[in-house]
């Protein structure tokens, strides 16, 4: 299951994944919500668009992930760094035939942290 989860957070770096329509309206749910580190507000057509405009792999890295899980509902924590930013990342995933991620936020984290690469 957390293998599950964090594959699929990681397909949303991939180029090939991030260019294929029809694989991210399967995986974000229609109600799906973002709040990014920019502390902008995204529904699911805005990350979409965005993701296609993308032309090469986001070079990004995952450290520290956790999921939970309750019922069919997967909460995923994880890290990224980004122009030597920490960015504090989670993302609630739903189980029903297939995982749909329901929401997503970033947050700049100023605390120290110990990083675990993924």
């Amino acid at each position: 299951m957390i293998n599950e989860i964090l594959n699929l957070e990681k397909s949303l770096f991939k180029i090939k994944y991030m260019n294929n329509k029809e694989y991210l309206d399967n995986i974000i749910s229609d109600n799906y919500l973002e709040i990014g580190k920019s502390g902008t507000i995204i529904n699911k057509n805005d990350v979409i668009k965005e993701l296609l405009t993308l032309t090469e792999d986001r070079n990004i890295d995952i450290y520290n992930f956790s999921c939970t899980k309750e019922d069919n509902i997967y909460i995923a924590h994880y890290i990224t760094i980004h122009n030597d930013n920490i960015i504090y990342r989670t993302s609630i995933w739903k189980k029903e035939k297939d995982y749909k991620i329901l929401f997503h936020q970033a947050s700049l984290l100023k605390d120290q942290i110990v990083l675990s690469k993924c």
